[in-house]
């Protein structure tokens, strides 16, 4: 299978459009690896998660495909996607996606180093920067899909870049994704650099799955918000991740990070 890495021009797609100002003060979202779309079912699921989200957060998400429609036409948010790759011989675009009911003030991906053995492809992480209902407070939302099949030093690498993009952001951050955290090496190394951001995990209830090593994989950390809930969809069947619903709360005293990243 061939595939085409983007140039960094090339690597950002803009689709649909976004009906609200603001986010909060709750937030409803969805964060799910969506397998590349290919299992069956995949359409009516998605459909049913997104449609009362404010934000969705995607890793393996596709484009150039009949799926298409459900972002180039969409008028409840707007996508943005951060294009890893091309298989030439599809012409499928593969990456992450972002969407939100609230227009991206800003918006900046980051390409990993290295790349992954084999299959010659890099992973991207997409950060994009929302207004919140706090008058003056904005929400930093990274979506990654971390390097995986390399060795630690590599993994690492491209998760100090990951951190590296939350360093000049002073409000509340939701950072989620897929971070191929299946052993305790790579977690720890996640866990310390949550820790040195202020990043506090969400307790999430779930069983691990035999085919990520009994480990997992996807995770989401918050700064300057409340989770009010989290669940994990397990009757869902159409991707090798599970989604993940939240909810979170922008009703706290507001947040200022402060001090420097270790």
């Amino acid at each position: 299978m061939i595939k085409h890495r983007y140039k960094l021009v090339e690597s950002l797609k803009l689709m649909g459009r976004a009906p609200k100002l603001v986010l909060g003060p709750n937030i409803e979202v969805l964060l799910w690896n969506v397998f590349k779309c290919k299992r069956k079912g995949w359409q009516d699921d998605f459909i049913n998660l997104v449609w009362d989200k404010d934000l969705v957060l995607l890793q393996e998400a596709i484009l150039n495909t009949p799926f298409d429609i459900h972002f180039n036409q969409s008028l409840r948010h707007e996508w943005i996607m951060a294009r890893s790759f091309k298989t030439v011989k599809t012409d499928i675009d593969t990456g992450v996606k972002t969407g939100s009911n609230v227009a991206a003030q800003e918006h900046y991906f980051c390409v990993s180093k290295h790349h992954e053995p084999i299959s010659q492809t890099k992973k991207m992480s997409l950060a994009t920067v929302y207004p919140l209902d706090n008058k003056g407070q904005s929400l930093l939302v990274v979506n990654c899909h971390v390097i995986n099949f390399v060795t630690f030093e590599k993994f690492s690498v491209h998760l100090d870049q990951v951190f590296q993009s939350l360093a000049d952001h002073n409000g509340p951050i939701l950072l989620a994704g897929d971070f191929n955290t299946w052993n305790g090496k790579r977690l720890r190394y996640f866990n310390q650099l949550a820790k040195s951001f202020q990043l506090d995990e969400v307790n999430i209830k779930r069983k691990p799955r035999l085919s990520h090593l009994l480990q997992h994989l996807d995770h989401v950390y918050c700064r300057g918000l409340t989770v009010l809930d989290a669940q994990v969809h397990t009757h869902i069947k159409s991707s090798d991740h599970y989604p993940i619903s939240l909810t979170l709360s922008t009703l706290k005293q507001t947040f200022q990070y402060t001090s420097e990243p270790k």
